[in-house]
């Protein structure tokens, strides 16, 4: 396959280098793979590895703009642990992975798609058993079911389409035409690749596939008045994610299961609430003997003048932490994270208190897919080397 050397025309400090290496896919889909090539803790070119037809100079802007609009402006800072599990990861076994997928536990189903079974998705659903009762019991959560699909405005008066389009995901249908009809049909055999032949005759729906659950809890709320001062609720469900070329098992998946709280009130009130449910979940952890810690953290906001600035007041602020446990292969992924807004979704909806005033929201997310192989990197697939609440749990699903 064609290779190109790319010369960076501003070079990358290295304390940047994840910066750019959790980018470098989406400047082109015409990328495949790359290597950065590093001179004095600096990287001075990237090489790439792309399909046939890929223009080098065309390349090189894109990285470039890449580079110049979301690399350098972003202010790094180490990570700020806020808590450690007591618990260490030992023996992390490197087969488990090969395992599940030599016992069809996890089967590929497609580009960042996996079909789960046996005991990982009797597994999943334990550990979302275990976060909704924290959810309902402790906060009084109401628990709500949502549709996949969501409004494109929801997502874009949400901010989402100018935080994260790289991560969008849409839905087309067929223009509703008789003639158009008739003419897809006359085609479609001939059709070289599907998906070209599709978007000939297709436009947007008006909806996407959602990122996460809590859109539908703010589209719900929209021009509500809270009866009280603060009210939560849950949902478990799937998301969906462009993750490129960046996929990797469940650790990184285009459509993954999600287990949501939403916190909406008073904003003293839910920011204690984050803290509290932020207590909650290491107790769990510390529960379930797994080795982890909790972080600072940002989201990967992009493609605008603001993105930096976006991530540097998350930091600054302490608005977002991450959850990160580690996994088999020397890696860790960010299981959880707990998430404060502000009044951003409740003037963005007209949510309000029952004094008038706008709602703020904070929001709390597991990736119940990453969860479940986190717990399975460490604690193993020996059922009987498990703590007794899970064990029990899983006892209770599987039919005597």
């Amino acid at each position: 396959m064609p290779r190109h050397r790319i010369l960076l025309r501003n070079t990358v400090p290295a304390s940047k280098r994840a910066e750019l290496e959790q980018r470098i896919f989406y400047a082109s889909s015409a990328i495949e793979d790359y290597r950065l090539v590093e001179e004095a803790d600096k990287v001075v070119a990237v090489e790439v590895v792309t399909g046939p037809g890929a223009d080098p100079a065309d390349l090189a802007r894109k990285v470039d703009l890449l580079i110049a609009n979301d690399v350098l402006p972003q202010r790094t800072r180490p990570a700020v642990v806020v808590w450690q599990s007591p618990h260490t990861a030992g023996q992390i076994e490197d087969d488990v992975w090969a395992r599940l997928e030599q016992t069809s536990a996890v089967v590929e189903m497609g580009e960042g798609l996996y079909a789960t079974g046996g005991l990982f998705t009797d597994l999943l659903s334990v550990l979302d058993d275990m976060l909704c009762e924290i959810a309902v019991d402790t906060f009084g959560a109401v628990p709500y079911r949502y549709p996949t699909l969501i409004s494109t405005d929801v997502l874009r008066r949400g901010g989402y389409l100018d935080a994260f389009p790289q991560f969008l995901m849409t839905a087309s249908r067929l223009h509703s035409d008789v003639e158009s009809y008739g003419a897809f049909l006359s085609g479609l055999d001939a059709a070289a690749d599907t998906s070209t032949y599709l978007d000939q005759f297709g436009e947007h729906l008006g909806h996407c596939l959602p990122p996460s659950m809590c859109f539908h809890t703010y589209r719900q709320l929209e021009h509500r008045q809270l009866p009280e001062d603060a009210a939560v609720f849950t949902a478990r469900g799937k998301s969906f994610r462009f993750e490129s070329r960046y996929r990797r098992g469940v650790e990184r998946l285009w459509d993954f299961t999600i287990r949501e709280i939403v916190f909406v009130g008073d904003g003293d009130r839910i920011a204690e609430q984050r803290k509290d449910f932020m207590r909650e979940t290491w107790r769990l952890v510390d529960e379930l003997g797994l080795a982890g810690q909790a972080e600072v953290a940002h989201d990967p906001f992009f493609g605008n003048e603001a993105t930096s600035q976006r991530a540097l007041a998350q930091r600054m602020m302490e608005l977002k932490y991450e959850l990160r446990l580690p996994v088999e292969g020397g890696r860790s992924v960010a299981a959880g994270s707990f998430n404060l807004h502000g009044d951003k979704f409740g003037s963005a909806f007209h949510i309000t208190l029952p004094d008038g005033s706008t709602a703020q929201t904070a929001c709390v997310g597991f990736g119940l897919e990453r969860l479940t192989y986190a717990f399975l990197s460490q604690r193993g697939l020996d059922v009987d080397r498990w703590p007794a609440s899970v064990r029990q749990r899983l006892q209770s699903r599987i039919p005597a």
